[in-house]
């Protein structure tokens, strides 16, 4: 007998495709947050222990995400991450921003809610 909470497979590969897409996404932000953050270091040189403790953290996060993000980049770029609807690769080429549609089929990822 199947549990009433588990999730359909094509519902799940799309959760776990938008949560690679959300990790793969999430190092450029982080990327301008830390080069915002040394540019204003260098604007308001007074405030230099908070900004600090704000590049500190964002230093670790980028260093704890690097290697995940090159493995899922790597992924989405040589066709390894499918598209549940079509089981297409989701993406052809490397990208610094995943997009939330296949290329091939125009699934959107965020359009359905799990």
């Amino acid at each position: 007998m199947q549990r009433s909470s588990s999730l359909p497979p094509v519902a799940e590969h799309v959760r776990r495709l938008r949560n690679y897409r959300l990790l793969a996404n999430a190092l450029a932000p982080l990327i301008a947050m830390a080069l915002a953050v040394l540019v204003f270091r260098w604007m308001f040189p007074w405030l230099f222990s908070v900004v600090v403790s704000l590049w500190t953290v964002d230093i670790f996060l980028l260093v704890a995400l690097a290697v995940p993000w090159l493995l899922l980049s790597w992924a989405f770029a040589s066709g390894r991450i499918k598209c549940p609807a079509c089981a297409a690769p989701f993406t052809g080429q490397f990208h610094l921003w995943v997009p939330k549609t296949c290329q091939h089929c125009a699934y959107d990822i965020t359009a359905s809610k799990v």
